[in-house]
């Protein structure tokens, strides 16, 4: 009969309440509160011993609170940042899409053609502890399966390599390219950006590729990531323009291929057709030279037929000829920093996590854009932001956009007239902190 310490929590918020509340025309906290009720009924039914005194909902404003405080803390620190990224947008919903909501490049609801779109989101900087993540997985070695530690390593995705700069023939831009294997810098036949690296457009524009360019780009930017990682066949599409090899100063054709992601990296890489597997194929299928640059140190190699991935010798590669993989890397590397052309650099497949939801049933972000004072982060003495209840769901863009109410407030520094963020937040971010406290 004694009141035990175990709590129960309803992690409530999210995106699959308020798609059942619109298609069930009632309010997201009606549809929840119901539910939350009836499930409360069945464990009362099994007779689990739960202190229903310490009950608590992640859409209860006493809890996102806290939500809220953390955003803050976090925003202090310069953890919690804006930049505009691009997303998987529906045109017609007029909302964010998660890759899942993606099938076959529409919208999972209303079968809309989905694009990829610019718009600016909030991040939290979890790379700034890739490094530390990395490290605390040794502490879990004999704790966890092996093979959960290596999922986690992959996520995280730790590359040291470097950061090369290739000058554009006739231009005064520079491509920037990451890459774990400076020791085939020689090998280079091509340069391969991203559909949606900001310098596609702008070099095939006047030239003969321009349209077939374009239509590229029209085609894999309104594909998912999900999508574009499990298209099998390579293809792309020759800008007209060149990249100056940084060491011989070899021009250097540039192409957009579909195999290259603007997500990682900076989106655009040396290609080396002879040493990679998917740039051989594209090379192949494309007929651009292939030229071996390291062999095995053992056996023969046609490397026609395939790509020579691993470590070896350097041939074909100026005064780096005879060298081990091993060593070329570090003395290309620091031959490439000494000519001031490149660095040494370590990379991670981690990424920032976009927090921002144009959703109405999540944590409102507690920003204030003012014209004087810019980006103003709510007081904390004023929180919590609580989400309106008077707002129109018709599944088509940001409900709080439109609560006038709600959206137009004060400026906390200056007083003047000023606007409130109408995303909220990543429903994760409800579950990412609970267990520090209960």
């Amino acid at each position: 009969g004694k009141n035990t310490l175990h709590p129960m929590g309803w992690d409530a918020f999210g995106m699959p309440a308020e798609n059942a509340a619109i298609k069930s025309k009632i309010h997201p906290a009606k549809w929840t509160y119901e539910n939350i009720d009836y499930m409360k009924k069945q464990l009362k039914r099994l007779g689990f011993s739960y202190d229903w005194d310490r009950e608590i909902a992640t859409c209860n404003s006493d809890y996102y609170k806290w939500n809220q405080w953390i955003f803050l803390k976090m925003f202090e620190k310069g953890i919690a940042y804006r930049k505009s990224a691009f997303v998987n947008w529906c045109p017609h919903d007029l909302t964010v899409l998660a890759n899942e909501q993606v099938i076959e490049g529409r919208c999972w609801r209303c079968d809309t053609p989905v694009v990829q779109k610019e718009i600016p989101s909030w991040y939290l900087k979890i790379t700034d502890y890739a490094e530390v993540l990395l490290d605390d997985l040794k502490e879990l070695e004999g704790k966890w399966p092996d093979a959960v530690i290596t999922m986690q390593k992959n996520w995280i995705g730790k590359s040291i390599g470097a950061t090369i700069k290739f000058p554009i023939e006739n231009s005064t831009a520079v491509l920037e390219v990451f890459t774990t294997r400076p020791d085939t810098i020689f090998g280079i036949t091509f340069m391969a950006l991203a559909p949606e690296h900001p310098l596609v457009l702008e070099l095939a524009k006047g030239t003969e590729y321009e349209n077939e360019v374009n239509g590229f780009v029209n085609k894999y930017t309104t594909m998912s990531t999900r999508e574009r990682n499990i298209v099998e066949e390579k293809e792309g599409v020759f800008t007209g323009r060149y990249a100056v090899h940084p060491i011989t100063g070899e021009k250097i054709p540039i192409w957009t291929a579909n195999y290259i992601l603007w997500g990682y990296g900076t989106g655009a890489i040396m290609a080396v057709p002879a040493h990679d597997e998917r740039d051989h194929e594209f090379a192949k299928k494309y007929a651009v030279p292939i030229k071996p640059v390291i062999k095995p140190v053992e056996g023969d190699w046609d490397y026609e037929k395939e790509a020579y991935t691993e470590e070896g010798i350097l041939i074909n590669s100026n005064s780096f000829d005879g060298l081990k993989s091993s060593e070329a890397k570090e003395k290309i590397t620091q031959y490439l920093e000494e000519k001031g052309i490149g660095e040494k650099t370590i990379n991670f497949r981690l990424r920032d996590w976009n927090i921002s939801r144009q959703r109405y049933w999540g944590t409102p972000i507690p920003i204030i854009y003012c014209n004087e004072c810019g980006i103003v982060p709510v007081p904390e003495e004023n929180l919590p932001v609580v989400l309106p209840e008077n707002v129109e769901f018709t599944g088509m863009g940001n409900p709080l956009e439109k609560v006038e109410e709600f959206v137009n407030t004060k400026c906390p520094k200056c007083g003047k007239p000023a606007k409130r963020e109408t995303d909220t937040m990543d429903t994760f971010i409800d579950s990412s902190w609970y267990f520090l406290r209960y």
